[in-house]
C-alpha cells in the first residue's frame, strides 16, 4: 500500500465527567502527533479542537500519516577511546563488548571528539519502523502519561485512568494496531449506545468508524453534530409549546459532552411557584437540573423547561414527567426558604454569623463582616463616592454576608449575595445597597459580568483585599498550581475592578499599599495576628501587581512595555494601566525610534550612576549647579529637562500620559547630544557630581511614566562608556 494513512483510537471508558473532555481529547491527539515525529518522522494531521469524542469515549482521528518512517544513520558514542585501545590499536574488552552490543564489526569503530576527549563510536543504518509498529509502541505510552483532575484507582492490580477502561479501538486504515493497556486490547470492535444499542459494533476501517457508531451503535460521535442537534431539538420543543428556549452556551457545551444520542423534551411546573424569585428558579433548572429556562415571547420567564435526554424521543413521557417531578420538589423547597427566610431581616440574621467560620485562622464571617463595613468605608471615600453611595456601600458591606444563614442560600449555595440583593430589595432597603450586596462577589471570572454601581465595586473590592490579606497574614499563600482559597482570581478581581468602571472614572484614587495596610489592620484590630504586616503588604502588592501585567499583556501591552510601566510603580492601579495604554500607543512607528533611543539612554544613565556611587561619586539627590555647568550641550539638556519636567506635572495629573511621553519623548536629541559631546566622569570631582546630579535628575524624569530602562531594545550592543 502506498500514500498516506489514517489512524483511528478509541478508548471506551464509563462516563467521563463532561468539564474534562474537550482538553482531553485535545490532549490525546497532540500526544499521538507528538509520538509520530511530525514532518521528520511519519507526519500526521488532527483537527483541533479534537471533533469526536463524547462520554464514554476518548478519540482520536488523525490522517496524512506516512507508510513508514526513512532509514536513517545514528552514531552512538562508546568508551574512551584510550580504554578501547593498547598501545598497538588492538580493540581491548571495552571495545569488542561495545561492537558486540551494537551489532557491528570491531573493525568499523570510529574515533570521534567527545566532551571528554577522544572516544570510539559506531555508525550504523537504522531502517525507518512501519507505522503501525509506531504506533503500537505509542499508544500506551501515550494513554498512560495522560493526567485529569481526578483519576480513578480501581481492581486489585491499582490500575488509574480517568474512568474504568472497557475496550479500545486502534485502526490504521483496515489494520488492527494491536497494543494492550490497563489488560484491554486494541481491536475492531466499539460499542454503542448504552441501552438503544450497545453492541458490540465492528468497524471496519479508521474512515468507518462514525458511520458505524451512527448508523449501528446510536451514538453521535461529531461533538459539532450533537452541539447542533441539541440546539435544533431544543428550539423546536420551545416553538411546539410557545415558548423561546433561554439561550445559555455554557450549558450547551456541557451538555453536548454529557449525552450520545440526544434529543429534547418539554416539561411544565405549577404557575404558582412564579412567586418565587426568578434566579432561584434559574438556578433549580439550570445549576441543578441542566435544563434551559423557557420563556415566553414577552421574555417573562415561562412556567417550562427543556431538558435534554440521551436518545432521541420520549414516547410515553415518562421521561418528562420524572423530570418534571424532581423540578417541582425543588421549587416546592425553595417556595418554603423563601417564605420562611422573610420573616428575619437581614440584620436580624447578623448575630447568626458568629456561628458561621471564615476561616480557622480567621475568624468568623460576623467579624468579617465588621471589618468589610470599616474597610469599605474607607475605600469609598479614597475613591471620592458620594455621600449616598457611600453610605450604601458601608450599609450593604455590614448585611453583605447574612445571607449565608437562610435557608435558600443553604440550599443553593450558588446564590449567595444574589440572595442578599433580593431579601434587601423585600425588606425595602434603598436598591443601592440592595444592588451592592449583590454585585459583592464580582468579577468571577476575567470576562465575567463586573458592578455596574459605585457601592458594588467598592463592596466587591473591600471583599477581596480582606480575603487577600488574611490568608497572606495566615501564610495561606498559593503554591505552585495549587490555589484553594482563589487568591489568584480575588488578585485578578482587585485589578478589573480598579482599572475598569465605576472605580475607573471615580473622583479619587485608590492607593493599594495603603487600602492593603487598612485591610491588615481590620484583622489586627480584632485580635488576628499579624506578623510583619509591611512584609505582608509587600509580598501582597507584588502578587497583585502579577496579575497587573498579565491584563496589561492581555490587551496588548508588550511584556516589556509592562514591566517599564509596573517599575515606575502601581500603587494606583488604573493609573498603571493608563500608562501602560499610553506607552502601547505610543510606541507606535511614529515615535518608537524616539522611544528606544532613549530606552538605551535610561540603560546606559543607569549603568553610570550605578558605576558612581560603587567609586564614591554618588550624587545622593544633590541638586544641579547651573554654575558649574560648561559645556554648551549639558546647559542645554539641563534646560530640556527642568523644561519638559514642569510641563508633564499638569498632563500627568489629569492621567493625560499620552502626552507626557510625547514631552518626554521630545528629549532625545538634546539627550544624544550630550552623550557625544560631554564626558560625564570629568577629571574635576564637583564638575563630575554635577553631571552625574544632572543624569539623576534626567533619570527621575524618564521614570515618571515608566521606568525606560526596562525597555528591550533589539540589536542593543554592551553599555557605552561614560
Amino acid at each position: 500500500m502506498t500514500g498516506t494513512r489514517t489512524f483511528l483510537l478509541e478508548v471506551g471508558c464509563e462516563e467521563i465527567p463532561a468539564a474534562m473532555l474537550p482538553g482531553a481529547l485535545d490532549d490525546l491527539a497532540r500526544r499521538l502527533l507528538v509520538e509520530l515525529g511530525g514532518p521528520e518522522g511519519l507526519g500526521g494531521e488532527a483537527l483541533l479542537p479534537a471533533p469526536l469524542g463524547g462520554p464514554r469515549r476518548l478519540i482520536a482521528f488523525i490522517t496524512s500519516i506516512r507508510e513508514r518512517e526513512d532509514d536513517r544513520v545514528v552514531q552512538v558514542t562508546g568508551p574512551p577511546a584510550s580504554a578501547a585501545f593498547d598501545p598497538q590499536g588492538r580493540p581491548t574488552k571495552a571495545a569488542l563488548g561495545f561492537a558486540r552490543a551494537q551489532g557491528i564489526d570491531p573493525e568499523r569503530l570510529l574515533r570521534v571528539k567527545g566532551d571528554k576527549g577522544e572516544v570510539v563510536a559506531a555508525r550504523k543504518e537504522v531502517p525507518g519502523r512501519a507505522a503501525a509498529a509506531v504506533l503500537a509502541e505509542a499508544c500506551p505510552r501515550v494513554l498512560s502519561a495522560m493526567r485529569f483532575p481526578k483519576m480513578m484507582k480501581w481492581g486489585d492490580q491499582g490500575k488509574i485512568f480517568v474512568r474504568p477502561v472497557h475496550w479500545i479501538v486502534a485502526l490504521l486504515d483496515g489494520d488492527v494496531v494491536p497494543f494492550e493497556f490497563l489488560g484491554i486490547r486494541s481491536g475492531r470492535s466499539s460499542r454503542g449506545h448504552r441501552f438503544l444499542a450497545p453492541g458490540p459494533h465492528d468497524v471496519p476501517a479508521a474512515r468507518d468508524h462514525e458511520r458505524v457508531l451512527r448508523d449501528k451503535g446510536k451514538v453521535e460521535a461529531s461533538v459539532a453534530r450533537r452541539r447542533e442537534t441539541i440546539e435544533a431539538r431544543r428550539d423546536e420543543a420551545a416553538a411546539a409549546q410557545g415558548w423561546r428556549a433561554r439561550s445559555d452556551p455554557a450549558l450547551l457545551e456541557e451538555l453536548t459532552f454529557l449525552v450520545e444520542w440526544p434529543g429534547v423534551v418539554a416539561g411544565r411546573f405549577p404557575e404558582e411557584f412564579l412567586e418565587i424569585p426568578e434566579p432561584v428558579i434559574v438556578t433549580a433548572m439550570r445549576h441543578h437540573q441542566k435544563y434551559f429556562p423557557a420563556e415566553t415571547a414577552g421574555g417573562r420567564l415561562a412556567a417550562g423547561f427543556l431538558a435534554v435526554i440521551n436518545q432521541d424521543s420520549d414516547p410515553d413521557g415518562a421521561i418528562r414527567k420524572g423530570n418534571e417531578w424532581v423540578l417541582k420538589a425543588r421549587l416546592s423547597d425553595a417556595r418554603f426558604f423563601w417564605r420562611e427566610d422573610r420573616k428575619k431581616s437581614l440584620q436580624q440574621r447578623l448575630p447568626d454569623l458568629a456561628r458561621v467560620s471564615f476561616h480557622e485562622k480567621l475568624g468568623s464571617s460576623l467579624e468579617r463582616s465588621r471589618r468589610l463595613e470599616a474597610l469599605a468605608g474607607v475605600l469609598a471615600g479614597w475613591a471620592g463616592l458620594g455621600p449616598a453611595d457611600a453610605a450604601a456601600a458601608r450599609e450593604a458591606a455590614r448585611i453583605s454576608k447574612a445571607d449565608l444563614v437562610t435557608g435558600m442560600v443553604g440550599e443553593f449555595p450558588e446564590l449567595q449575595g444574589v440572595m442578599g440583593g433580593i431579601y434587601a430589595r423585600a425588606e425595602g432597603l434603598p436598591e443601592a445597597t440592595a444592588k451592592a450586596i449583590e454585585e459583592q462577589y464580582l468579577p468571577a471570572s476575567p470576562l465575567g459580568a463586573r458592578p455596574a454601581t459605585p457601592a458594588g465595586a467598592v463592596l466587591a473590592l473591600a471583599d477581596k483585599l480582606d480575603l487577600l490579606s488574611g490568608c497572606f497574614a495566615a501564610g495561606l499563600i498559593p503554591r505552585g498550581s495549587a490555589d484553594p482559597y482563589g487568591l489568584r482570581r480575588a488578585a485578578l478581581g482587585v485589578c478589573l475592578l480598579c482599572v475598569h468602571e465605576p472605580l475607573a472614572s471615580a473622583r479619587g484614587r485608590i492607593p493599594l499599599r495603603r487600602a492593603l495596610h487598612e485591610a491588615l489592620d481590620g484583622y489586627a484590630r480584632q485580635g488576628v495576628a499579624v506578623e510583619h504586616p509591611g512584609d505582608v503588604a509587600s509580598a501582597l502588592h507584588d502578587f497583585i501587581g502579577q496579575r497587573l501585567r498579565f491584563l496589561m499583556e492581555e490587551a496588548g501591552s508588550r511584556l516589556d512595555t509592562a514591566r517599564a510601566v509596573l517599575a515606575a510603580g502601581a500603587d494606583d492601579l488604573h493609573d498603571a494601566w493608563l500608562r501602560a495604554r499610553a506607552l502601547t500607543e505610543l510606541r507606535g512607528p511614529a515615535h518608537e525610534q524616539d522611544f528606544l533611543a532613549l530606552a538605551s539612554s535610561a540603560k546606559r544613565i543607569r549603568n553610570i550612576l550605578a558605576q558612581a556611587r560603587e567609586r564614591g561619586d554618588d550624587p545622593d539627590g544633590a541638586p544641579v549647579e547651573a554654575a558649574r555647568l560648561a559645556d554648551a550641550e549639558e546647559k542645554e539638556l539641563h534646560r530640556a529637562v527642568a523644561r519638559v519636567g514642569e510641563a508633564i506635572e499638569e498632563p500627568i495629573a489629569r492621567r493625560d500620559h499620552a502626552s507626557a511621553l510625547r514631552a518626554i519623548a521630545s528629549l532625545r536629541p538634546h539627550v544624544d547630544r550630550f552623550f557625544d559631546k560631554v564626558l560625564v566622569m570629568a577629571p574635576d570631582a564637583g564638575q563630575r557630581r554635577n553631571r552625574l546630579a544632572l543624569l539623576q535628575g534626567l533619570s527621575r524624569l524618564l521614570s515618571r511614566v515608566a521606568e525606560f530602562s526596562e525597555i528591550v531594545v533589539e540589536g542593543e550592543s554592551s553599555e557605552r562608556s561614560a
